[in-house]
């Protein structure tokens, strides 16, 4: 299955090309995660469709970056830009596509939602080169969306709020 076309989108330059992945971590928009869970007990056949449209459903809209727990510490410098997201990043999910935008940063990626178990599912996004990412997400019970990520430098866990 060929990934969904990408539309261009401004890339940032400089000390911010890194934050994209940041991005990536935290909306599942560019890793791979693996976590225990997601296997067989996964919703097989025709309550897939049905599944994966309630996760759509309670996804779509915005969200803020509250923090992210580095699997190993940044550098300096990822972590200033990393501390200066918190108060300014919001990322949208509108059923196709993530949109994350902050002062200096637009990120616009298409993505799925895949293998839907209860509140935790795969989320795949596609950079501008068409190569899928996977992160593994869940609602807590707080309303809070974790993100399991893989990549690094953003290896660890990110926590979105839904934005006011």
């Amino acid at each position: 299955m060929s990934p969904p076309a990408s539309r261009p989108s401004l890339r940032p330059s400089g000390a911010f090309r890194a934050v994209p992945r940041l991005l990536a971590v935290a909306c599942a928009a560019a890793l791979a995660a693996q976590t225990a869970g997601c296997g067989s007990s996964a919703v097989q056949g025709p309550d897939t469709a049905a599944a994966i449209a309630s996760i759509d459903a309670r996804l779509r809209g915005s969200f803020r970056l509250v923090r992210f727990e580095p699997e190993v510490p940044l550098e300096p410098m990822l972590a200033s830009m990393l501390e200066f997201q918190y108060a300014h990043l919001i990322v949208r999910f509108d059923g196709k596509r993530i949109l994350a935008d902050s002062p200096g940063l637009h990120v616009d990626r298409a993505y799925e939602i895949r293998d839907p178990v209860w509140d935790r599912f795969k989320l795949i996004s596609y950079d501008e080169a068409g190569i899928a990412y996977e992160a593994v997400c869940e609602f807590s019970s707080q309303g809070e969306l974790i993100v399991y990520a893989q990549t690094p430098p953003w290896k660890g866990v990110a926590t979105l709020r839904r934005a006011q």
